[in-house]
Formats: C-alpha cells, sequence, structure tokens
C-alpha cells in the first residue's frame, strides 16, 4: 500500500464572496485522495451515512482510489458548513454535524496496519490517536486539523503531535494552537509541542 487516508467524506456547503454551494462533495479525506492519486496509489478509511450520494463516489474511483476500507453506516453523513472570506485563507466554521462520525471509530485491515505512510486528515484527534495505535511501523505520518478540533479538543490534539512527522494547518490554526500572533513563532511552538514539521496552508494560493 503507497499511501493510507484516514479521513471525512463529507458533505460540506460552503459560502464565499463568489458564490455558495450546498451538500457538495467534501471532507478532508477526500480532497486529499484526490490530489494524492495523481501521484501514487491511495486506500481511504472512513464512514457515510445511508443519505450519502454514492454516485458523488465515482470521481475517487475513476482517480484509483481504493474504496474498500469506506464504511457506510445507518444514520447521516458528516456534514460542515462554512464560510471564506475574500482571501480564501480563513474559514468561519458556521456548522458542524458530526452524525456517523460521532461513533466512528477507525478499523484497518491487515494491509492498512502496514501502511509506510499515513495521512491523517481533519477528524477528531482522538480518531487519530486510534488510527496510530492501530499502524505497525509507519514510516510517515502527516496529521491535518482546524479551529474545530484545537477548540474543542486540545487535549487530545496535544497528546497526537509527538507522533507526527508533519502537522498541516492555515496560519491562523497555527495561531490558534500556539497562542502566538507571528506565524513564524507559532510554528516553532508547534514543533516544540511534538511535530517534526509544520507546513502553512495558504488557501488564497489554492493550497
Amino acid at each position: 500500500m503507497s499511501l493510507l487516508v484516514v479521513g471525512s467524506v463529507a458533505l460540506d456547503s460552503v459560502e464565499t464572496p463568489f458564490g455558495r454551494c450546498d451538500d457538495v462533495l467534501g471532507g478532508s479525506g477526500t480532497y486529499f485522495a484526490a490530489a494524492a492519486s495523481l501521484l501514487t496509489k491511495v486506500s481511504v478509511v472512513g464512514v457515510i451515512g445511508d443519505d450519502f450520494p454514492l454516485g458523488d463516489l465515482e470521481f475517487l474511483r475513476r482517480r484509483g482510489v481504493d474504496l474498500d476500507g469506506l464504511e457506510k453506516v445507518a444514520g447521516k453523513t458528516f456534514r460542515w458548513r462554512g464560510r471564506y472570506g475574500f482571501d480564501l485563507n480563513t474559514a468561519e466554521t458556521l456548522e458542524t454535524q458530526l452524525n456517523v462520525f460521532e461513533h466512528f471509530s477507525p478499523r484497518l485491515g491487515a494491509q492498512a496496519r502496514r501502511a509506510e505512510r499515513i495521512f491523517l486528515g481533519n477528524i477528531d484527534p482522538e480518531l487519530q490517536i486510534r488510527v496510530l495505535d492501530q499502524a505497525e511501523r509507519p514510516r510517515l505520518v502527516c496529521a491535518d486539523t482546524m479551529n474545530y478540533w484545537i477548540n474543542s479538543r486540545r487535549a487530545e490534539l496535544l497528546k497526537l503531535l509527538p507522533r507526527v512527522d508533519v502537522l498541516m494547518v492555515n496560519d491562523s490554526e497555527v495561531r490558534q494552537l500556539a497562542g502566538e500572533s507571528n506565524v513564524m513563532k507559532a510554528a516553532h511552538a508547534a514543533q516544540r509541542m511534538g511535530a517534526k514539521s509544520v507546513v502553512i496552508k495558504r488557501g488564497e494560493y489554492g493550497a
């Protein structure tokens, strides 16, 4: 297995100064897998509800993404509603509905446990930790997070960081995590919390 992605496959409603869309394919697992599939083979572990439009998954299948680890369970799919300003960099979370994600516990199959490279998408840090507890010997672990988890699951996030090689956050998130207004100082503070490297995403450039 080249790359294991554990993250949300969601339905997003997004507002920007340039338009809005409702209940469209979203989630950190979705978009990371789509991008990574241009370079390597990708397997996704996640959960969707029985309200998820299964036709949306064809987008990933056409890219060769392995969806065997994507569970479908009774209930509503994870939903996120947010707003972006003109810089398209900072998201304001208007509503988060965990739904089936609230009771989701990732279970890695034998092949997934042997994955050498793992991307932990933007999900509850407790779930990210459970994934690493099952992994046998990953050579590289990358993790994403956001303001919602920094606020609501800070203790769990701080337990996760020493097990992460690369933390991916935007500039407002790293400032929030570190309690530091200067981005560079905030990134170094995140490293002192345990993350070996920190990547600052810049949404206005498409990152």
